[in-house]
């Protein structure tokens, strides 16, 4: 038997800034719930990790994890098996975050140890949470959801901060939905969602800020890497995934360097899920010869070209997100 704490927010009377600002804190749920179905080889936390969800659109959704650069799987995560699990995000310690969202409007945050498959920590929310970030100084992590139910039918930005049981919420009048987020070095966070600007909530603020890019591109998923913040481009059926080093400054984004990645042709050679950076590799879920998204591949950052490893994704299954975990 589970043991299960339920802690329920009281209700804020604070007033949202209009236009952009902080959200009253919504109810939430934090408990701990039965594991479905996880298995790691003996040994596997010795090595480097990438983690890589599959949203169990036609398959069986969970995180599969291979070692790299072997690309060999040495495990499954499945902690909830009714719902896709959406993007990913580890910390400094080589923890990892997997979203995952339900039908009924639940969302499950769960962290996994490097290598384990115990969650050390599992947060049920509402909503359809997209992708995640970690804050490298505080260990705050940021949630951007695509939907957040307590707002109505539209998207926000969540920060939970370590032990917390409610987060502080943030939203965009001019966004409808979040997809990605990510922290830069100095604790300032960037997100996007369905505009042509980024997002910026700057350290110690509580007013989301817009960002404009002097070249017109719709921003996907981004992180931040040696110093840029490095953002990919959505669309275009042709060419390569393009991905592009950015330098901010104030409300605008510079674009400084680019980076093509050469991925499976005949799908639309488009990134419009997660990628994610560690050293001098580059790695994401990206078109395969059976779908848009039936493929995990690596690429020598930032110099980009060929894939120097591609993983297939499972049977009728579809990649999402990924983290690599060193």
């Amino acid at each position: 038997m589970v043991a299960a704490v339920a802690v329920l927010a009281g209700c804020s009377t604070q007033t949202p800034v209009v236009g952009s600002g902080a959200l009253p804190q919504s109810n939430v749920l934090a408990r701990h719930f039965p594991r479905a179905r996880s298995w790691m080889l003996k040994g596997a936390a010795s090595q480097t990790l990438v983690y890589v969800s599959e949203n169990g659109e036609y398959n069986n959704p969970g995180v599969y994890v291979y070692s790299y650069p072997q690309g060999q799987q040495v495990g499954f995560l499945q902690e909830f098996s009714g719902g896709p699990y959406q993007g990913l995000c580890s910390d400094t310690h080589g923890n990892v975050w997997a979203l995952v969202w339900d039908t009924n409007g639940q969302a499950f945050y769960i962290e996994y140890a490097h290598g384990g498959t115990q969650p050390i920590q599992d947060i049920i929310s509402t909503g359809e949470p997209a992708g995640c970030s970690v804050d490298p100084k505080t260990g705050n992590l940021a949630i951007a959801n695509y939907m957040d139910f307590n707002i109505g039918r539209r998207g926000d930005i969540a920060i939970w901060k370590p032990g917390s049981t409610k987060p502080l919420e943030y939203y965009d009048n001019s966004i409808t939905y979040y997809y990605w987020c990510g922290y830069d070095d100095k604790g300032n966070l960037y997100a996007d969602g369905n505009t042509n600007y980024l997002n910026v909530l700057y350290k110690g603020s509580s007013t989301l800020r817009h960002v404009y890019f002097k070249k017109s591109i719709v921003p996907g998923s981004l992180q931040w890497s040696a110093g840029s913040l490095v953002v990919a481009q959505v669309g275009g059926a042709k060419g390569p995934v393009r991905v592009d080093r950015v330098t901010v400054q104030g409300s605008g984004a510079q674009i400084t360097g680019t980076t093509d990645l050469q991925t499976s042709p005949g799908w639309g050679n488009y990134l419009n899920v997660q990628f994610w950076i560690d050293g001098k590799t580059i790695a994401a879920a990206g078109p395969g010869s059976g779908g848009p998204v039936r493929a995990l591949y690596f690429w020598p950052y930032p110099a980009g070209g060929k894939a120097s490893m591609t993983i297939a994704a499972p049977s009728d299954g579809n990649f999402y997100g990924v983290a690599i975990s060193p």
